[in-house]
């Protein structure tokens, strides 16, 4: 069975899933995040050369601000949605309130040096990816997607909603391309016959709980 670590930063949160047969990232990580991994990789035993793959949600500048870099260190395959890629290029065109997303990831691509990742695969929803089918969750950004692992029945479910202080909620306004399809996606989700949901934004709880926070999101909406 495959081990699953989060690996928490000050903002963000992404995941490492740890097979027999090589290591899998989910998003990239933001500032500290290489650091992090690598401490990570050593606790199971693991190096950066045993990562064969990093997984993009979306492409969002706290997902893929390492990605660049970690390819090159660890010589992995990137896979990303197809329908995000002018968001991993740095090529999107904000609109209505999200044009402050626009202006933040701007800026943070410049101070924060942002290169560019090249990009090995622009995958579809329904594609399977080392044992993770890509479910699509829209509206956070138009690729904004979601990693299904079958075996355990666990959603890596990217920024669809946030949990940091116990009571869910959809992205603000101001980060969505289309904020009534991220709100369609979030009940989307809660229809799936899930164990648990993995969140890049959220408080530490388990798998299962968070579920719950989803499912009640949605009766919610």
């Amino acid at each position: 069975m495959p081990q699953i670590v989060p690996l928490r930063g000050l903002i963000v949160q992404h995941h490492l899933i740890i097979c027999d047969d090589g290591v899998d990232l989910i998003d990239g990580g933001f500032m500290g995040g290489i650091d992090r991994i690598q401490k990570v990789l050593r606790k199971h035993g693991k190096t950066l050369s045993d990562v064969r793959s990093i997984l993009l949600t979306h492409g969002h500048l706290d997902h893929t601000l390492n990605v660049a870099k970690l390819k090159k260190l660890t010589k992995c395959r990137v896979y990303a949605p197809r329908a995000d890629r002018d968001h991993v290029m740095g090529r999107h065109q904000y609109c209505g309130w999200a044009k402050v997303a626009g202006w933040l990831e701007k800026m943070g691509r410049f101070l924060l040096r942002f290169e560019t990742p090249e990009i090995d695969h622009w995958f579809e929803p329904g594609e399977r990816i080392h044992g993770l089918e890509v479910i699509a969750l829209p509206g956070h950004t138009a690729g904004h997607c979601g990693f299904l692992q079958s075996e355990t029945g666990l959603l890596f479910a990217g920024d669809l909603f946030t949990d940091h202080f116990g009571k869910p909620s959809p992205p603000p306004a101001i980060l969505n391309d289309d904020s009534a399809m991220a709100r369609a996606s979030i009940r989307t989700a809660a229809g799936l016959d899930l164990e648990g949901v993995m969140l890049n934004h959220a408080r530490k709880s388990e798998p299962s709980q968070t579920l719950l926070s989803l499912i009640d999101l949605a009766d919610d909406l």
